[in-house]
C-alpha cells in the first residue's frame, strides 16, 4: 500500500471514530431529554440522516466493486470471489453502480 492510500485509510478511520462519537453524543442528549415527543422527532431526524449516510457509503462500495470488475476485466464469478461475496451480491453491487451512473447521465 502506498503512503497516499495509508493516509486516506488513516483519515477514514479517524472520520469513523468521529461519527461514532457524534452518534454517542446525540444518543446521550436524546436520552436526557424530558420532552419525549421532541426527542422522538430529533431521533427520527438522526435516523434519517444516518440512513442517508449509510446509503451513500453503500453506493461508494458498489462503485468500487464496479471499478475493480472493470479494471481487472473480471467475470461476475471472479468479482464475487475477489470480494468474498456471492455472485448474487456481486451482481447487486454492479447493478447499484450502473443505476447510479445511469441516473447521473439522465440528470445532465
Amino acid at each position: 500500500m502506498n503512503s497516499e492510500n495509508e493516509a486516506l485509510q488513516n483519515r477514514q478511520h479517524r472520520n469513523l471514530i468521529a461519527i461514532r462519537q457524534a452518534y454517542e453524543d446525540a444518543e446521550v442528549a436524546l436520552n436526557s431529554m424530558t420532552d419525549f415527543e421532541e426527542a422522538y422527532q430529533l431521533a427520527t431526524q438522526l435516523a434519517d440522516g444516518l440512513r442517508t449516510l449509510a446509503d451513500a457509503a453503500a453506493l461508494a462500495r458498489a462503485r468500487s466493486a464496479a471499478q475493480i470488475s472493470e479494471a481487472e476485466a473480471l467475470s461476475l464469478a471472479g468479482l464475487a470471489t475477489k470480494l468474498g461475496v456471492s455472485k448474487a451480491r456481486a451482481s447487486q453491487l454492479l447493478r447499484a453502480a450502473r443505476g447510479r451512473e445511469e441516473k447521473k447521465s439522465a440528470d445532465r
